[in-house]
Parts: structure tokens; sequence; C-alpha cells
């Protein structure tokens, strides 16, 4: 389809949250389409009544109305409309309702490849396009063949009724006779050919003076179908649009589509008339909508709807025959790396690598699809029949998937290596359907990359019931910004004289369930869904309000300084500097009181972008500080590079200070840096009267530690720095 097509198509997304809406718009209308934002169903029914979109993106989960009552509507006004439901892994159940209830495909969120999408809504316009041109067509030649047999049987009247105009009569059926770009036959009961029109030459590759007299039935393929035409002939009279393979002249088969009408007369005897088309256009047009739907269309394997039909059919096969399969799912490490540093296009060239690669490993009777954007599956069938025997050949492709997979990849100059992370579920090992077959070796790769990548994992029955509760809390992770669940905690930060100084804000998250949840059980769940941006933006959005109250109280004498962690994913947003600059207009707060806390990995994953980034913020008058340093990749080279502000000396080593020689020496090298580089230092952890003399007598200034408080939530903070203040008043002490 050209730009100017796409130009002329636009696209209706309808989903809650604001940053998935946006990067759909953005990306979408790079490429030419008129994008339409919905915030709610109810929003997008009213959009889509009104402005006919030509094809609609509907996330599953949405309050208010959700994506399946939106499917409904669409389907049952305008099903010729695309529908491709865009939700979670969590919602993988909504998601196969709704390709039952009619949507076109199905994608999981966060979209990290945005090419995917580009992809399912070009493939998916395609192929409303040639539903509607295919039906179009169809009706038109169906129209053409009434229209001129009823003017044939016109004819036909008119020469039996009247002679005087026979020869009136004659040449009007062989003008139309000759025009006829289907294919008129008569013919007797037995077949042979009384009259064919010149079309015959156009169809078939034969001259109609070659089939007078022969007779027409020879020229079908199967003769099995042959007498089933002409047995409906006898029985109902007529037949409309039978589909058979008729042999041309060089001895191709063609499909053709028959409708005919068999005609007795007084005497006895009678002929059979009608005409026939070639259907090998809408046949090609059927098998590409067919290959589109069931095949990914950038490697052309087959997709996770044919995978599951494939899965579906194994599993019934191995129940009832006592075979034994597996199903391997693979993800590719560091895939998006590669993407967004070279581009989709080279991302694009690794996939079909890759998918080559894959299909070498296997056999005939294994199916190998893409069923994500760098998630592929492997389908093996019927590979034993003792468990034992079963799963160790399953491992051994396993293996010998990760050591092909393992070369490196030569594309465009780019020498590339990419590991695979594989998990395997062997079937059937209960009465599980092909969906969870599918569940299960996903929850198994996942297994994979949580032990470190470019690793093997077989599924077991307690994965299950921890993915399950993984799922859960990601269900209820997505409802608790909305729901006031999540709150800042802040720990104060003591100078050297015992006044608070400043705090660091950590978040919590109370569950109405389950209590409070730590943040190392939600935090990488979040980075995983792509929830921790909206959870950043409403930690800095909450911290920068406090700074704004506490700056405008007495508290704001001694507080000066909040800080909060950024996430990696938070960081690398291209915008972020921006969305920070933004809170602390839309707040008012201060600048210099934010501190913004970045772990070493972040840091210097890319240096150049961190530096780029860190400018701005010194531009705005934020302060930077790197946490835990010390425990990553301990480069001072980094340091020299980067305008940062403080050092925070990780827990770990100030736990023991005072019994390790070995911490008491980093902690001391920790300081000695930064002091000679200008910066400011702050220990974590300090839980002792001896931790904090080692620090105070080592040239540490700052502190924070349950030695002085735990993280408090923001009422109990701002008594603790109360009462603080009124202490040190009533001593004297400024």
């Amino acid at each position: 389809m050209s730009d100017d097509a796409r130009g002329n198509q636009t696209i209706l997304t309808i989903d809650d949250e604001p940053a998935i809406r946006e990067s759909f718009h953005l990306y979408l209308e790079d490429y030419g389409y008129t994008v339409l934002e919905a915030e709610n169903g109810r929003i997008g029914i009213a959009l889509f009544e009104s402005l006919h979109p030509d094809l609609v993106l509907v996330d599953l989960r949405m309050p208010e109305m959700d994506g399946l009552q939106v499917l409904a509507h669409v389907v049952s006004h305008a099903p010729d409309t695309p529908i491709i439901v865009v939700s979670g892994t969590g919602a993988i159940d909504d998601a196969i309702e709704a390709l039952h209830l009619g949507a076109w495909d199905y994608m999981l969120k966060p979209v990290q490849d945005l090419s995917v999408l580009l992809h399912a809504v070009r493939k998916n316009l395609e192929r409303s396009r040639l539903t509607r041109e295919n039906r179009a067509y169809q009706q038109h030649l169906e129209e053409q063949v009434r229209k001129r047999t009823e003017q044939l049987q016109l004819a036909n009247e008119e020469m039996r009724e009247a002679n005087r105009l026979l020869k009136q009569s004659e040449e009007k059926y062989r003008s139309i006779f000759e025009s006829l770009t289907d294919v008129y036959f008569q013919v007797d009961l037995d077949g042979f050919v009384e009259e064919i029109s010149p079309s015959i030459a156009r169809n078939l590759n034969y001259q109609r003076e070659q089939m007078l007299g022969r007779r027409l039935w020879d020229l079908v393929a199967d003769p099995a179908h042959g007498d089933m035409l002409l047995a409906r002939l006898e029985q109902a009279g007529m037949v409309t649009d039978y589909e058979v393979s008729l042999v041309d002249r060089e001895g191709s088969k063609r499909p053709c589509a028959i409708t005919a009408t068999r005609e007795h007369s007084p005497a006895g005897n009678g002929r059979i008339y009608g005409v026939f088309r070639d259907v090998t256009e809408r046949k090609q047009a059927e098998a590409k909508i067919e290959h589109q739907a069931y095949h990914d269309s950038l490697t052309q394997l087959p997709n996770r709807n044919l995978l599951l039909d494939h899965l579906e059919l194994a599993l019934n096969r191995a129940k009832r025959h006592g075979y034994e399969g597996a199903l391997l799912l693979i993800d590719l490490d560091r895939f998006k790396t590669i993407n967004d540093s070279l581009g989709h296009s080279v991302g694009d060239q690794l996939l079909c690598e890759v998918s080559a690669r894959l299909a070498g490993v296997l056999g005939e009777a294994d199916t190998v699809a893409r069923i994500g954007g760098d998630e592929f599956a492997v389908l093996l069938s019927d590979i034993g029949r003792d468990t034992q025997a079963t799963a160790k050949r399953a491992q051994g492709i396993a293996e010998k998937i990760r050591q092909v997979l393992s070369h490196p990849l030569r594309i465009r100059d780019h020498e590339l290596y990419i590991t695979p992370s594989i998990g395997i579920t062997l079937f059937p090992m209960q009465q599980e359907d092909a969906d969870a077959v599918l569940r299960h070796g996903d929850t198994a790769m996942y297994q994979a990359k949580a032990a470190g990548r470019n690793a093997i994992r077989f599924f077991l029955p307690g994965m299950q019931v921890e993915a399950d509760e993984r799922l859960g809390l990601e269900k209820d992770l997505r409802l608790a910004v909305a729901n006031d669940q999540l709150k800042l905690y802040f720990q104060p930060q003591i100078d050297a004289t015992g006044a608070v100084c400043g705090a660091e804000g950590l978040l919590r998250w109370e569950h109405p369930q389950h209590g409070m949840i730590t943040p190392d059980r939600f935090i990488p769940l979040a980075e995983e869904t792509g929830l921790i941006l909206p959870i950043g933006d409403w930690v800095l959005r909450t911290a920068c309000r406090l700074i704004t109250r506490w700056s405008a109280s007495e508290l704001g004498a001694s507080l000066r300084h909040i800080a909060v962690n950024v996430s990696p994913w938070q960081f690398r947003q291209p915008d972020f500097p921006w969305q920070v600059a933004r809170i602390l207009a839309e707040t008012g707060a201060d600048p210099s009181w934010l501190g913004l806390e970045l772990t070493e990995g972040v840091v210097i994953d890319n240096v150049a972008d961190t530096a780029e980034k860190m400018a701005s913020f010194k531009s705005l008058g934020v302060r930077i500080s790197i946490d835990d340093f010390g425990t990553g990749y301990s480069s001072l080279a980094y340091l020299k590079k980067l305008p940062l502000d403080i050092l925070k000396i990780d827990r770990s080593f100030v736990e023991e200070v005072t019994e390790d020689e070995s911490n008491a020496a980093i902690v001391e090298t920790i300081i000695a840096i930064a002091d000679h580089l200008g910066l400011e230092v702050i220990a974590e952890g300090v839980e002792t009267r001896g931790q904090l003399e080692f620090l105070q007598q080592k040239g540490c200034g700052r502190y924070q530690g349950y030695y002085f408080s735990r993280p408090l939530p923001v009422e109990q903070f701002e008594r603790y720095l109360a009462e603080q203040i009124s202490s040190r008043e009533a001593s004297g002490v400024n």
C-alpha cells in the first residue's frame, strides 16, 4: 500500500493509559495514518459512530466500559472494520474471548517493539481491503451471471415464440454470447457440447470449434466431483456456484465455479445449460487472506493462532494415542537493546535470520512459530511415550537451538551476538488445553530469564502457582495508583551536627488484602509491564507537591533536600528531563530541593546520554546522586565526566564497617574520592553508634539509617521533623 493510501486511513486507539495512546499516536502518524484517541470505551464508541475509522486498537481492561463491550458494539455495527485488541499478559483469557467475538488480531502490551504494531495495522488493513474487494468482486460476477442468464433465457424464449423474429433474436443472442467473459455452455444429458461461448479460449485455452461435440464433463479433473455435479442437477434441477477444477488445454487445473440448469423436454430428452467462470484470482485472494490470518507478516512463520491450532491437534492426538510432545518458548535476550540502538530494520533482519536458523534445526513434523516481538515457539509432536525420554529429547533440541543461535549474525556490517532464554513444557500433563500448555511454556521461559538468561528451564506445577500470583499482583498493581494505595515514606538524612537536613522518599504499597508489599516485590514487576512510568511520574509529582508544602512551612528552615529514586526505564525516556521540568512548574516546587538518585548501572549504560540528561537537570537546579555506590561497576572514569552532586555509600559496606577491614577501607576510599571531586557523601544503613563514630572520624558528613529513624509516613515524618526542630531550639542549638 502506498504512503498516499495510508494517509487517507484513520486509526482509532482506545486505551485508558495516556502514555500508550500517545506512543501509538506518534508512531503511526509517522507512517502517514490519521490517529484518533479515546481514553475509555464510551468515548471510543462515540468517535467510532461519528468518524467511522478504518481500524480500531482497543485495550481490553478499561474502567467504565471494557474492551469486550467496545468490540461487541463494533462487530455488530461494522463487522468489516478490523479490530486489534491490545492488553497485558494478565488478560489472555479476555483476549481469547475477544478473538471469538470477532477481534482480528491480538497484541501484548507494553508493546516494546512498535514495528510489530505497524506490521499488525498494515496486515489487518490489507486484509480488510482484500475482504471488501473480494466480496464486491463476487457480487459483481454473480450479478453479471444473473443478468446475462436472464438475457439468454429471454432470447431463447423469444426464439421459440416467434420465428419471424428469429434473425433479430439470433443477432442479439450472438452479441451477448460473444461478449461474455464467463463461459456459456449448452450440453445434452450425456454432456456433449451443443453450444459454448468463444470465451472458452480465455478460460481454458480451447477454441470454440474444438469443444463442439466434445463431452464437457471429461474436463472435470476429479471424476467424483463431476458425478456429484450431475447428481445434484438431476435431483434439484439446478446448481449455483458449484466449484470444481477443470483441466485446460495445456493440462493445468483451473478452479471454476459452475451455475447450471437441467431442462427436460416433453419428448423425454433434454439439455443442461449454464455458465462457468475461472475463479483463480478469487482463490488466490482467499488464500492470501488465509495466509495473513495465520502467518507472521515479517518472517512468514506460523503466528500464535496457527500455533494454537497445531498445538490443539497435537494435544488431542497425544491424548488419544498415548504420545508425548513438547512446546519450547524462546525469548531472545538483549534483542530490545539491538533493536533500539541499530534500528528496526536491523532488528527485523535479525528476526528473519533467527527464524531461518530455528527452521533448520527442526524436522518436517515440527512447527516453529513467531508469537510475539522477539518470542518464538517450537512445537515437537509425538516425540516419545516415556516422559523421561521425551524430556531428554526436548532438552537436546533446546540445547541445539541455543547452540545455533549463539553463532554471530552478520547484518549490515554489524556482527551481532544473541542468546535465547528457553522454557520447555511437556504435554499432556493433565487435562490442559492448548492455551494452558502455552501458558506453562511462557512461565518456564520467564523462569529461564530470571535465572540469568541464556538458560533452559522445564515447567513445573509450582511455577504456575508463582506465575498466577504474579499475574494477580500485576492486576492489583494497575489499580494501585487509581485507588491511592501507593504511599511515599520518608527516611530522614542527618548532617554532622545531628540536624535533619534532608530525606529520601521511599515507595510503599499498602495492599488492601495483603498489607504492606515491599518494593523488591513490585518494582521489578512494574518495570517489566511498563507500569513503572506512570508510577515514577506519580512519585515525582507527589514529592514535588510535598516540597512546595514543606518549603512554605516552618519545616523549611531545616529541611533542604528531598531525594527520590529513578528507575532505569524512567531515566532512559528521551523526554525525561522535560517531564521533570513540567512537574516542577506545575507543582511550584523549588528545584534546588529535589534530588534524583540513580544506580551505577543506569549511569554508565550510556554515559553520553546520561551526561546530557544530567546537564539538563543541573540547568534546572536539580541535584543528582549515585545510589549504592561501589556495589556495581566501581569505575571511577565516569565520575569525572558526569556533573554529579552526591555519592551514597551502600549499606552493605556500612553494616560491617567496624568489624571488616575491607569494608572499612572501601568506605574510607569512597569518602576520599568524593572529597577529591568535591562531592557530598551520604552513608546509608547506619544502625549503631559505632558505625556513626567511624563515619564521622573519616569525614562523612551526612547519614541515613535506623539509628536515627525508620522510613516514616508523611504525617509521622512531619511530626518527627517538628520534634527535632523544637528539641534543638530548646537546647539552643542552631
